[in-house]
């Protein structure tokens, strides 16, 4: 399925990425398993495939108070691309936590996740168009850095407290339309900085 053209954070900035960061490359295919008033050509149990491509060099990390989890934020559209349109504003946002309890939870978790958002430009949050992939397991990661590379699959995820998703939402107000798919495999991996 072909990618198309998402939500305003605030920025508290801190430093840059070197502008020789290597852009990450990240693969991922799964399974809609639910849609709400999306566009006609997402069906429950169709294939969902692309490619996102994250560009640390135009992101600002933003300081978490503890040291096993990292946001990395940018204004920049070109900071996470690959599934809306170019343009537009940008308010994308890369989350990562390593080793991480949660509530209820008997071991801790790894996080992964990654928000494609596109408001057109000058445009308000409410109508943010949002692709998400999130990936919530145990051990996968060893750091919080952009500086990844991992591959985990749908057999990788056989715990409660574990998670292996996505969503496309065309607004940031509901009720508003949405697909939400299952991954069967996300791969993040250094790379070119080319259009997907």
């Amino acid at each position: 399925m072909q990618a198309r053209p998402g939500l305003a954070l605030p920025l508290v900035l801190s430093l840059p990425f070197a502008a020789d960061a290597v852009p990450l490359v990240i693969d991922y295919e799964g399974t809609i398993s639910e849609v709400s008033d999306a566009p006609s050509e997402y069906i429950v149990g169709d294939r969902i495939a692309g490619r996102l491509l994250i560009d640390p060099s135009v992101s600002w990390y933003i300081p978490e108070p503890a040291p096993d989890r990292a946001n990395y934020y940018s204004d920049d559209p070109d900071f996470v691309r690959g599934f809306w349109r170019p343009g537009g504003d940008g308010f994308d946002r890369v989350s990562i936590a390593n080793e991480i309890m949660r509530t209820g939870a008997d071991r801790p978790v790894d996080i992964f996740s990654v928000q494609d958002i596109y408001v057109t430009q000058g445009g308000s949050g409410d109508g943010a168009q949002r692709f998400n992939l999130n990936a919530t397991l145990h051990d996968f990661l060893d750091h919080v850095s952009l500086d990844q590379s991992f591959e985990v699959t749908a057999a990788d995820f056989d715990h409660p407290h574990e998670n292996l998703s996505g969503r496309i939402a065309w607004s940031s107000l509901g009720p508003f339309p949405f697909v939400d798919f299952l991954i069967d495999r996300l791969t993040v991996k250094p790379g070119r900085c080319s259009a997907p």
